[in-house]
């Protein structure tokens, strides 16, 4: 029996030619991992100088300017503050808080006062209703609202106007979510 080998089914790879591609791949990522590290370093050396004149200018701001006494200064450094207030006061978008408070607020209830607390973010609601249900009423639809979390009855007491009418005062404390 004979054998014989049909060299053109054979599969051939030119290693040289795989080698060269190789090796320019590897020469494009050896450039751009350098180019990177290069980046880098820069970045964190900008990085450090911002730092530094960061800190500088916090410094000149905090510290009292030559020539100005010190209750000048106090007074400059409580207008400031104040004036903060009022800014932080106005970035409070309150038609959209009392809106979502009319949309909750059922027939029944009137509130007699609203009082934001920015150190804790609650809102104190006060108010009055004619009966304990329509409280728990409210309290629930507070609770159900996407607007409000951390809803909570704080007080209630029944109050007798005359023989004709009664009704309830409450204070809630809920959080307002924007």
């Amino acid at each position: 029996m004979r054998f014989t080998i049909n060299l053109a089914t054979r599969t051939y790879l030119d290693h040289r030619l795989l080698n060269r591609l190789a090796a320019c791949i590897i020469c494009v990522l050896v450039i751009i991992t350098g180019w990177n590290v290069i980046r880098f370093t820069t970045h964190l050396g900008e990085q450090s100088r911002l730092d530094l004149e960061i800190t500088t200018l916090q410094n000149k701001l905090g510290a009292k300017p030559s020539g100005i006494s010190d209750t000048e200064y106090n007074r400059q450094k409580a207008r400031i503050r104040f004036y903060n207030g009022i800014i932080e006061r106005k970035s409070t978008n309150w038609f959209s808080v009392l809106d979502a408070l009319e949309n909750v607020t059922p027939v029944g209830i009137s509130l007699s006062s609203l009082s934001p607390d920015k150190k804790q973010e609650e809102w104190k609601l006060e108010g009055r209703a004619k009966s304990f249900k329509l409280v728990q009423l409210y309290v629930e639809k507070l609770e159900a609202s996407k607007n409000f979390s951390n809803t909570l009855l704080i007080s209630h007491q029944n109050l007798t106007a005359n023989e004709y009418g009664s009704g309830v005062q409450f204070v809630i404390t809920c959080k307002v979510v924007n």
